[in-house]
């Protein structure tokens, strides 16, 4: 029995002309000029009627197993922007014409997102927002998101400079993510410091808790005091930029950090003991970048074998000298009212020494899970900027 479903995914104009079955395949005609192909037993499984059931809602019916790999179309007729085919079975799907024609081709689908690298250059790119904006304002949130999803940084402007100013703000890009450390951690120069927060001692830039398993994604430091003059300024490092120098100088570290891998750890005694074996640098399918995991105060003794242990060291060593270059390094004395948000698996911080008896040196810290805060980028795109919605951002120290 044909039914008559909604397309599935979006339509839009008309970017195919033409699609015809060939057996396992489809060939599509696009209104650009240029060809492609579909999986027939693909297209069969991306139908999205009230039968098949609906991916993004997780109110899906239609299985992998129940599309047989010598499935066929019956017929495909294309008008107006949709795609619709009737199947053997006499099955009727509908999919919008801009959905197959972003799939169709070798390599084809939703892009990748390619991010913007920066070096002590950042000053001039680095995204600047009003507090007042962003926390009544959507589309002033959404441009803070998207300067997040660029350089992995972006800086808050005119927050008040009050403790509860920090959840009111951090709230805005996903839910705050409570650890071991309470939901908000104030970092207050202290003579029985816990953690180097807590110390007037220079700190290298590093990843923060690179010991659990899953790292804090989004990082907040908001501004209560600083002591502008007595030192304690932030140093922020770009790590895809360092890694891909690595790359490109030293191919053969590069590859053993993506590969070996390195054990950080964390112990209170009768507290916690954190452990986590990963890698430094995360690679996605495609070889870029998608994350960097890296605290050389977190480094527990590694384990390799005698002929490897050497090189693994070298490539930490490595990565340590460029972490600390200052042309690596953007350096900001932070002024009260200022929150820096940036990305924990992508951009790496530390700073200076200072002095603690010129000036008391508080921050408040808090962190938000990146899926969060990717979450919130791509439902605002699709109000602000469709076409930016779909593409596959990078993903953080998975591995």
């Amino acid at each position: 029995m044909l039914d008559t479903p909604k397309p599935s995914h979006s339509v839009s104009t008309a970017p195919i002309r033409a699609m015809r079955s060939e057996g396992e395949r489809v060939a599509v005609d696009l209104a650009v000029g240029r060809t492609g192909k579909l999986s027939t037993r693909w297209l069969r499984l991306a139908c999205e009627c009230e039968q098949c059931g609906d991916t993004a809602s997780g109110k899906r019916w239609l299985t992998p197993a129940d599309v047989a790999a010598g499935v066929r179309a019956s017929s495909i007729d294309v008008a107006a922007g949709e795609v619709r085919v009737v199947w053997g079975d006499g099955h009727v799907s509908c999919y919008g014409s801009d959905f197959l024609a972003g799939h169709a081709g070798a390599g084809s689908g939703p892009a990748r997102f390619q991010p913007q690298l920066w070096s002590s250059d950042l000053s001039a790119k680095l995204g600047r927002f009003a507090f007042d904006a962003v926390v009544a304002d959507d589309e002033a949130l959404f441009h803070s998101l998207r300067a997040l999803r660029d350089h992995g940084i972006a800086m808050l402007t005119g927050v008040p400079a009050e403790t509860e100013a920090t959840v009111r703000v951090a709230a805005r890009y996903g839910p705050i993510r409570e650890t071991s450390y309470g939901k908000v951690f104030d970092l207050i120069s202290r003579p029985d410091a816990r953690v180097a927060g807590e110390t007037a001692r220079a700190q290298i830039p590093h990843t923060d808790e690179p010991f659990r398993y899953a790292p804090p994604g989004f990082i907040f430091f908001h501004a209560i005091h600083t002591g502008a003059g007595s030192g304690g300024t932030s140093l922020m490092v770009d790590g895809f930029h360092v890694a891909e120098l690595m790359r490109n100088r030293t191919p053969d570290l590069f590859d053993v950090l993506t590969r070996h891998g390195v054990t950080f750890h964390r112990e209170h005694a009768g507290e916690v003991y954190f452990s986590a074996e990963a890698h430094v640098i995360s690679l996605d399918a495609t070889g870029a970048v998608t994350g960097i995991r890296y605290n050389d105060r977190c480094l527990a003794p590694q384990t390799a074998s005698e002929d490897e242990i050497d090189g693994v060291i070298e490539a930490l060593a490595e990565l340590t000298r460029l972490i600390c270059h200052p042309q690596n390094q953007f350096q900001h004395q932070l002024q009260p009212g200022e929150v820096l948000v940036f990305d924990n698996q992508r951009v790496m911080h530390g700073r200076s020494a200072f002095d603690p008896t010129l000036a008391v040196r508080h921050l408040r810290s808090c962190n938000i899970d990146r899926d969060g805060v990717h979450s919130a980028f791509r439902t605002l795109a699709r109000r602000f900027a469709p076409q930016e919605a779909e593409a596959v951002l990078y993903q953080g120290a998975i591995f």
